[in-house]
């Protein structure tokens, strides 16, 4: 069943046909019944007026008489009278009761029976068949009107399901209106009976989620804690041990590892975030050009100290959003591209509005990625050529992966090409049209 609406409107249309052809049939017995009654009853009257004329042996009058009925008076096994229309042999037994003859192409009601001289009898009749016939005329005339009105009828059945339904599209379009992170309990009011256990189960489960979440939560916030103060206490203890024992390749490979761990603490816990908790509260208008040019300036010592060049062109592009979620967005497109260019190479960022769209580009000129690995790499974890990579960067997979989850927040798009200006890897992220603070 792939449509509630559908099923109601063709099972409430197929009750309606069904009870009109039943009570059609029963309409028909019916007037079939009322129609025979009605032929018994003129026979009868014929039969006792023709009775009363034989036995006074007055001449039957032509007009008692026409092509529609006949009559017969037998004295014994002689045919004493006749209408014109009947035939020459008995037409039906006189015994009283009442006989379906056929005679000339049609069916006949017939009646006899025994005068009280005792030796004359009497049979009438009447065509049987001009009355099912006129039954039939009136029952088709009224059923007509009945399949003439059907399409209205199951036009107004569709509108009446329709407005019947209409609690549950309202549901789904609150449902559908929601944040991603709205648990709030759905009111109850203005939902009919029958759809109330279904709010009652959503209620339930948001009130479940909501408390996943906050445990997701405090999740992020203890992991922060309890990961950062081991590490930095590592991190100060390699410090001393540097100054105490001098600088060693054993001590160098630590603070390598150590750097390496710290980073992917920090990129976990950052598409943690990214992930389970969208918060639309801090929404305001961001220019993707002026936020670019904040995270250059965080990362430029670095990408200096690699002998790197990096530019920014472009114009404004506006969006509303949350400008820490942005810079985290450019942070990772920044350093993914400073990770893998090499010495002497060049990174260019433009940003700009096409259509609507705000959008910010990221070039390179290292190596690029193979046009087999570009539906893979905003994957977690998942590193092109892994741990063997050919520039032997150390990573942890997740740069690209923050990158697309604050994409889809913003339903933006994630876009790969090949550089045709520096050679290397070209990232556009391209963002939903600009809408209000409110349209969020």
């Amino acid at each position: 069943m792939k449509s509630i609406r559908t099923y109601l409107v063709v099972v409430t249309l197929s009750v309606i046909c069904l009870s009109n052809f039943i009570a059609a049939l029963q309409g028909y017995q019916d007037s079939l019944d009322s129609a025979g009654q009605l032929v018994d009853e003129q026979i009868l009257e014929k039969f006792d007026l023709l009775s009363v004329l034989i036995s006074e042996n007055i001449e039957v009058p032509e007009q008692l008489y026409n092509d529609n009925t006949l009559f017969q008076v037998w004295r014994g096994p002689l045919l004493e009278r006749q209408s014109s229309n009947s035939p020459d042999t008995p037409f039906a037994t006189p015994n009283g009761s009442f006989h379906i003859a056929s005679y000339n192409g049609h069916r006949w009601r017939a009646f006899g029976k025994v005068l009280e001289s005792g030796d004359t009898s009497l049979i009438v009749a009447s065509k049987h068949n001009i009355y099912s016939a006129l039954t039939e005329e009136i029952l088709l005339k009224a059923i007509v009107p009945i399949v003439w009105v059907l399409p209205i009828v199951g036009l107004l059945v569709f509108l009446v399901i329709s407005f019947g339904l209409g609690p549950i599209k309202r549901l789904a379009t609150s449902l559908s209106h929601r944040e991603a992170n709205d648990f709030s309990a759905l009111q109850r009011d203005g939902y009919p009976d029958e759809l109330e256990p279904i709010v009652s189960a959503l209620n339930s489960l948001f009130s479940r989620l909501a408390g996943a979440f906050d445990r997701e939560r405090r999740f992020s916030a203890d992991a922060a804690h309890e990961l950062r103060t081991p590490l930095a206490a590592l991190k100060v203890n390699l410090h001393n041990l540097s100054r105490e024992l001098g600088d060693s390749h054993d001590l160098a490979v630590l603070k390598r590892t150590t750097e390496r761990m710290e980073h992917c603490i920090e990129q976990l816990l950052e598409i943690h975030r990214t992930s389970i908790d969208p918060d639309n509260s801090n929404l305001q208008r961001c220019d993707l050009n002026k936020l670019a040019q904040q995270v250059i300036a965080e990362k430029y010592d670095a990408i200096n100290a690699r002998q790197q060049t990096i530019e920014l062109a472009g114009e404004q592009a506006l969006l509303w959003a949350d400008a820490s979620e942005l810079c985290v967005l450019l942070r990772n497109l920044i350093d993914n591209a400073a990770k893998y260019t090499p010495k002497n190479g060049r990174i260019r960022i433009t940003s700009g509005t096409r259509a609507g769209r705000a959008s910010i580009r990221v070039e390179d000129s290292g190596p690029g990625i193979p046009a087999a690995e570009v539906p893979r790499v905003l994957d977690r974890f998942y590193r092109v050529g892994g741990d063997r990579h050919a520039t032997s960067v150390p990573g942890s997979g997740l740069g690209l992966s923050i990158v697309s989850a604050i994409a889809q927040h913003y339903q933006g798009q994630i876009q790969f090409s090949r550089s045709a200006a520096l050679g290397g890897l070209a990232i556009e992220v391209c963002f939903a049209p600009e809408r209000n603070k409110a349209g969020r």
